[in-house]
């Protein structure tokens, strides 16, 4: 009986290995299929972003073929899809995010001209209301950005982040993946996520224990809020990209446009309402995207809160000078740099692809991919 049971639990545990063998050798047959899935993904995307009707090729839009709008003239194609994709032995969906619908933070931290109201407006939204954190955290990062070798008077280099434990170098380069924000001195998970979200990991820089004006420190992944500490509403990756340029008023959020010097919140939300049309629905037929800089602008004088259902009156004054046009420096009505995420699947074999699509040349005409990765 011992034999048998023996021999049982062999045989059992070897149709295990081989089933597991089978699988990894499937799954190793497929991978060049999706990374061709994947790839053809950032392609399609790129068609979508290069076809646009007419009137709608100097903006980008929610209302656009592109971002999954709704506009009867989104796309000279639109019997093309985005989702669902056969292609193959396998399927594919595309989803296309501008980079330019949030900050950019290099260009907020640019040691020739640091947007310092930016960062700030940026930290108030977050809910950092001690003035010492702020301007440590202010400091730190443009510190981090840029290759000087002395800290700012409240920000930190090397030096100082050579004395925690783990030991790392201050980078003093431009940011290239958004969350080299928790490793500078003074942004906690709650800071950078805000304080809703959960089962983040803790930066370095909290991990050893260091806090600063008072500030509670984050304790293990997945339990960093406690009831002593502040509360956060907003976190810093809900404003900032560590990719793009200008912000584009067509795509970004009501968070995002409070970071203009001069727009308030009610100022956001008109500027929201104007775009969305009278159904007040960013991303369907009725929308009315900002055609020019001047445009926006004209609206911001006098804009306040408008009453629900009653959609405000708009201005479209074209380019032309305007008393608020000092604005210009800091936004725009395109696109140039998208994250275009590919979920590839073979017979239920998944994987996530990203294309990082940049545009260039006259009229932002020359699409290519810069950057190509899997998760």
């Amino acid at each position: 009986m011992i034999t048998v049971i023996a021999l049982t639990a062999l045989v059992a545990s070897f149709a295990i290995s081989m089933n597991t063998e089978v699988r990894l050798a499937r799954n190793a047959d497929y991978d060049q299929e999706l990374e061709w899935l994947g790839r053809s993904g950032v392609e399609l995307a790129k068609f979508a972003l290069a076809n646009k009707c007419p009137e709608q090729r100097n903006i980008d839009a929610l209302n656009q073929f592109w971002a999954g709008g709704t506009s009867p003239c989104s796309n000279e194609i639109p019997q093309i899809s985005l989702r669902d994709v056969q292609l193959g032995h396998g399927r594919f969906s595309v989803t296309i995010i501008d980079m330019e619908r949030k900050w950019d933070i290099n260009l907020a931290a640019n040691l020739q001209r640091p947007q310092r109201d930016v960062l700030q407006k940026a930290l108030g939204i977050v809910g950092v209301t001690d003035a010492g954190l702020a301007s440590t955290i202010e400091d730190s990062i443009i510190d981090w950005c840029n290759p000087i070798p002395n800290p700012s008077a409240s920000g930190a280099k090397s030096d100082y982040y050579m004395s925690l434990k783990p030991p790392y170098w201050c980078k003093g380069g431009p940011i290239d993946d958004l969350t080299e924000l928790l490793d500078i001195k003074g942004i906690s998970p709650e800071i950078y996520w805000g304080s809703i979200s959960s089962n983040h990991p803790v930066s370095a820089y909290q991990q050893h224990g260091g806090g600063a004006f008072g500030q509670p420190v984050s304790g293990p992944a997945g339990s960093f809020r406690n009831k002593d500490e502040p509360f956060y509403p907003v976190g810093l990756e809900q404003l900032f990209s560590p990719l793009g340029g200008k912000l584009n008023v067509n795509t970004a959020s009501a968070l995002t446009l409070q970071l203009i010097p001069g727009v308030d919140e009610p100022t956001a939300q008109r500027a929201i309402q104007l775009r969305a049309g009278p159904d007040g629905i960013d991303g369907t037929d009725d929308d009315m995207p900002f055609q020019s800089i001047g445009e926006f602008i004209s609206n911001l004088p006098g804009g306040g809160p408008v009453e629900s259902g009653n959609p405000p009156a708009r201005q479209n004054n074209g380019p032309g000078p305007n008393p608020t046009q000092g604005i210009a420096g800091y936004i725009d009505v395109r696109s140039y740099v998208f994250d275009v995420r590919v979920d590839a699947e073979i017979n239920n074999y998944k994987r996530t692809f990203h294309g990082v699509v940049s545009r260039s040349g006259a009229g932002a005409a020359q699409l290519k991919c810069v950057r190509f990765y899997w998760e």
